[in-house]
């Protein structure tokens, strides 16, 4: 059972609401959003890269599915004491092989959610 795979608690909440049977709850990571609206941007399931090639992805794409974003999986590592380096894969609408990527590059699909964004960004108007 899920609620007894996890060597490291998550939180009290999370130790609370895994002693009860009958019950289910998945975390969902990140939803990037427009910094001025809050209208989510894209759903991002994260994960320390282990080398890996697997990670549940059921929740995450149902959501991102019924709010029409895209949703990322993004495994990350420490390339340097201040840098990373990620494995993303897109899973919604074009289900992708996972591409490596440096923070930069992660960066500029970030900020183009944010420009796509701001044709519909509902502040300000």
């Amino acid at each position: 059972m899920a609620r007894r795979t996890y060597a490291f608690s998550n939180g009290s909440y999370n130790d609370w609401h895994r002693q009860y049977d009958n019950i289910a709850m998945i975390d969902i990571d990140s939803i990037e959003v427009c910094p001025n609206c809050s209208e989510p941007l894209a759903i991002i399931e994260t994960c320390f890269d282990k080398g890996q090639k697997y990670k549940t992805t059921t929740l995450v794409k149902i959501v991102s599915s019924r709010l029409n974003i895209p949703c990322f999986l993004v495994f990350y590592k420490k390339l340097t004491e201040t840098s990373l380096t990620f494995r993303i894969k897109r899973i919604t609408s074009s289900n992708t092989e996972f591409e490596i990527m440096d923070e930069q590059t992660w960066l500029n699909i970030l900020l183009d959610l944010q420009a796509n964004h701001k044709n519909e960004c509902s502040y300000g108007k």
